[in-house]
């Protein structure tokens, strides 16, 4: 029964999402009506996924109270908060909008105010984001593992 549950909420909700797309389309082609109707479908389907998800999540507490202190599942402790450098942001961003110039000034020979004032920021933007997660997520890991003891055993 519980996969039915859960193979359900995956059908209703993917039918919820089908209709928001639908009733967009129905939007763009001025049909108010069908806007009504996939609107009323995709709160529908939302709702009916919402019951269920929410009597999975009561059968599983059930089952976990059921069981004894230390026969149930650790709590999960939160991370710390991320503290984010500004300040190592702002100096990436500086060295890929210049290597982002240099770059162009090499390929096309020119400076192009459009290089300068569009392509150059979104691209020192784009792989500063890339970089400072990138960063984040292997220090993250790193720290994580040395950390856990249990996983060198």
């Amino acid at each position: 029964m519980t996969v039915l549950r859960r193979a359900g909420a995956v059908v209703f909700g993917a039918l919820a999402t089908l209709s928001l797309l639908l009733a967009v389309a129905a939007l763009a082609y001025g049909r108010l009506d069908g806007v009504a109707f996939y609107a009323g479908c995709a709160l529908a389907s939302g709702a009916f996924v919402g019951v269920l998800m929410r009597r999975d999540m009561r059968r599983r507490r059930a089952e976990e109270a059921a069981l004894p202190p230390e026969a149930r599942p650790a709590r999960r402790v939160p991370r710390r908060p991320i503290q984010f450098p500004l300040f190592e942001t702002a100096a990436t961003f500086v060295a890929w909008y210049l290597a982002s110039v240099l770059i162009d000034r090499a390929v096309t020979g020119t400076w192009s105010p459009f290089t300068l004032v569009a392509i150059a920021p979104f691209a020192a933007f784009m792989l500063t984001a890339l970089t400072v997660a990138g960063r984040h997520m292997a220090f993250r890991l790193t720290a994580e593992e040395a950390a856990d003891p249990e996983r060198d055993a």
